[in-house]
């Protein structure tokens, strides 16, 4: 199933390799709704090859707001409260992002900077 995803890396990726040598970038994201009441919905990442190793170099840390698409797959695992679920999502494209609000507030401080006169 193919998936689109706005979230926040939650912890910081990390890259590992096979022992065939496929690069594999690894992290989990946060997904919330619109609502501030929503509760965060964890999903794993995991990107393969070259695609792994460019996002290795650009070594984006924890809190990164992205643009995530991909393949999202489950998968079922014994955890030590019996089965459980879990959420992957396998790249296609990533992409960074910043908060509009942000944005605006980055825009606006310039603005403001260049119009002070200086002593």
């Amino acid at each position: 199933m193919k998936a689109i995803l706005k979230a926040y890396l939650a912890r910081k990726p990390e890259l590992v390799y096979t022992n065939q040598g496929t690069a594999i970038w690894k992290t989990s994201v946060a997904v919330r709704g619109r609502r501030k009441e929503d509760e965060a919905v964890f999903v794993e990442v995991l990107a393969l090859g070259g695609l792994a190793e460019a996002l290795a170099e650009m070594d984006p840390p924890k809190g990164t707001y992205a643009h995530l698409e991909g393949r999202l797959q489950t998968e079922t695992y014994e955890g030590k409260d019996g089965k459980k679920t879990r959420l992957t999502l396998v790249l296609d494209d990533f992409a960074l992002l910043v908060r509009p609000k942000k944005a605006e507030e980055k825009a606006e401080g310039a603005e403001e900077a260049q119009s002070e006169e200086p002593f």
